[in-house]
């Protein structure tokens, strides 16, 4: 069975696509699942949230190696071990910056991820794609490989505004790759107890409706002193709340996925 594919997806920066991603990796993991964390943000905010400082110097090949046209490195070769049990990492380098203009010239440059992602076989059962915060090539490609796009949305006016832009994005792209199963899903992220915050989740959850997870992230500290220690905060501190929230999300895509398993197939 091939691995399924979830993108943490969003061009604003600072809603919590990287804490999402080692979440709810930590989540699936802890449910019996193989999980594979690939960073593709030239940032590597999530390489550093699993305890690797200085990326650049840490590791010989990154996700520069798997993605460059000249190498083709496969993800086998890149991955490390984290210190979440069933969880690996293909680390990210400052280098992918510069990916885009070696990857555009190239036949099919769209479908380059997935088919390295493929070429894994059945080693994982869950990949995780942390995208940059910008829809350039990298999100593309994260976007043309997954099966379903997690779109963490902080409780803010302006972080709603921005997400015209990323529907503009994905249709044309379910279009021309002829990915017509990805599915885009809105995660509300960031949430305190204040009106603003209550209203901003209310209008999210009137324009997108069921695309609207139930679950939301409420703010909290702990988050930060979790990153901090190198660790998800299910690890670091498993009763808080906000790991609950991210053991219920995770639960609520298995739902998910199993019900567009089952639609494709009936």
């Amino acid at each position: 069975m091939k691995p399924y594919i979830i993108a943490l997806t969003n061009q604003k920066g600072g809603v919590g696509k990287s804490t999402t991603a080692l979440n709810l990796a930590a989540s699936f993991a802890d449910r019996g699942s193989r999980v594979l964390l690939i960073d593709l943000d030239p940032h590597a905010g999530l390489t550093f949230s699993l305890g690797f400082d200085e990326p650049e110097k840490a590791f010989k090949k990154t996700a520069y190696e798997v993605l460059d046209p000249d190498q083709r490195t496969p993800i086998a070769d890149v991955v490390v071990e984290t210190k979440i049990p069933n969880v690996d990492l293909v680390p990210s380098h400052q280098d992918l910056v510069e990916i885009d203009y070696k990857l555009v010239n190239q036949a099919d440059w769209a479908r380059a991820l997935a088919k390295r992602i493929a070429a894994t076989g059945q080693r994982y059962d869950l990949v995780m794609l942390d995208c940059p915060p910008s829809l350039g090539v990298l999100t593309r490609m994260a976007l043309v490989a997954a099966h379903l796009a997690v779109v963490p949305v902080q409780a803010e006016w302006l972080a709603l505004r921005g997400l015209q832009l990323l529907n503009h994005v994905v249709g044309p792209l379910r279009e021309d790759t002829d990915r017509h199963d990805l599915r885009v899903r809105y995660l509300v992220t960031m949430v305190q107890s204040t009106k603003h915050h209550e209203e901003v989740e209310q209008e999210i959850r009137a324009v997108f409706g069921d695309e609207v997870f139930r679950t939301v992230i409420r703010r909290s500290v702990r988050f930060a002193d979790s990153t901090l220690a190198g660790q998800p905060l299910l690890l670091y501190q498993h009763d808080h709340q906000g790991a609950q929230a991210y053991r219920e999300l995770a639960e609520e895509i298995r739902a998910y996925e199993q019900q567009a398993q089952a639609v494709s197939e009936g």
